[in-house]
């Protein structure tokens, strides 16, 4: 006979076992989803408690050198001399003899307007002065007639006085008639637009067959500029920096059309007159080039560097060096800069962390500053640039 008190088929020993596995604890019952919790949970430890990573730093060195003090300033080139040609007669254009860009002489012939009603006015006003001239003959006759009489008794004194007011009453008919004649002539001749530079034609604002009203204003037919070989750069200067740009300075500029080449100048003037936009003062600066290779055109936008001076061999510092301001992580428990004119601050890097120099600065040519007063040398590596890890 079998004996089925124990076994698999759940005797006291199968009982024993499944009591010992509940009183086991949770941790050792799935120990794998343990394990993978604690290493989540370091993981998460680490991103929050762990050591930050540092930037990744640019540095430019501090040189030695000389340096060409500078005045930065933007503007506009134009031609040095730039005229309007407008017309002082109303009427329909009828012939255009130039265009765009044509090259014109002084006192050729750019356009014609239309002459048939000032024609009309010419000719009748020589027709009324023909027959004022007849008036006045008769007058001048019968007068000095009258005065032979006047002298025998032979014509009363008011007879004479009415003829002598007659000849001269006709006598200003005529001047009037002459000075008529001579206005619709004139009005005649102004109809034909010639030019009054030799230049170019910059600009050309009718077109054949348009009228032209001068009644109240003066209408501009065509923009002329002078030889553009020769033009002028007109900048605008900070109140700033007029302190230190006179006449006769050099200056250098570029434009966007040629972003790679730099063109000369020379500072003729600058204004007294000021100009305030947007609460900014500044004073209008005109400059000379020389554009022999016609490779500037009117109207160009230029930046513009202006040389006002020049230092001997001093401690330099990139701008972009000055510039640079540090990730606020990166400089904690650093006292901020010190204030006042000329006054910089920038950093290097020792042992990791990035140190602090406050300097006094000189002069500046746009990309180096002058060190006139701080503990920097030549070969310092500056910092002008960080990026985190993985920032493009």
């Amino acid at each position: 006979m079998n004996d089925f008190s124990g076994g698999a088929f759940g005797g006291p020993q199968a009982g024993n076992r499944n009591s010992q596995a509940k009183k086991r604890p949770w941790v050792l019952r799935h120990w794998g989803w343990s394990l993978a919790g604690l290493i989540v949970l370091a993981i998460i430890l680490f991103v929050a408690f762990g050591p930050r990573p540092h930037p990744n730093y640019t540095f430019q060195p501090v040189t030695r050198g000389g340096l060409t003090m500078v005045v930065s300033a933007t503007g506009t080139l134009a031609p040095r001399v730039q005229v309007d040609v407008g017309a002082e007669v109303s009427g329909r254009i009828d012939e255009l003899y130039v265009d765009y860009n044509d090259h014109v002489t002084k006192g050729q012939k750019l356009a014609q307007i239309n002459t048939d009603q000032i024609q009309a006015q010419l000719d009748q006003s020589r027709a009324t002065l023909n027959q004022l001239q007849a008036t006045l003959i008769q007058a001048e006759a019968k007068a000095k007639r009258f005065s032979s009489l006047i002298k025998t008794n032979n014509v009363s004194q008011q007879d004479y006085d009415t003829a002598r007011a007659d000849y001269l009453r006709a006598k200003a008919g005529v001047d009037l008639g002459s000075a008529q004649v001579k206005q619709y002539e004139t009005s005649l001749a102004k109809a034909a637009i010639y030019a009054p530079i030799d230049g170019v034609v910059l600009d050309r604002k009718v077109s054949k067959g348009q009228t032209v009203a001068a009644s109240f204003s003066t209408p501009v037919l065509f923009t002329l500029a002078s030889d553009l070989r020769q033009m002028e750069l007109d900048v605008d200067i900070d109140e700033a920096d007029v302190g230190t740009v006179r006449s006769g300075q050099t200056a250098s500029f570029t434009v966007g059309a040629y972003p790679d080449r730099k063109f000369d100048a020379k500072l003729i003037l600058v204004r007294s007159a000021s100009q305030t936009v947007q609460n900014v003062v500044t004073y209008k600066g005109v400059m000379v080039v020389d554009n022999s290779q016609l490779l500037l055109r009117p109207g160009m936008t230029a930046t513009a560097e202006i040389a006002t001076g020049h230092l001997p061999s001093s401690v330099l510092v990139p701008n972009a060096a000055l510039r640079f301001v540090p990730p606020a992580s990166e400089v904690k428990g650093v006292a901020a800069a010190p204030g006042g004119p000329g006054m910089g601050r920038v950093w290097t890097l020792e042992s990791n962390k990035l140190k602090p120099h406050d300097i006094k600065l000189g002069g500046s040519d746009g990309h180096a500053t002058q060190v006139v007063k701080g503990d920097l040398k030549p070969g310092d590596q500056v910092v002008t640039d960080a990026k985190m890890p993985g920032q493009p």
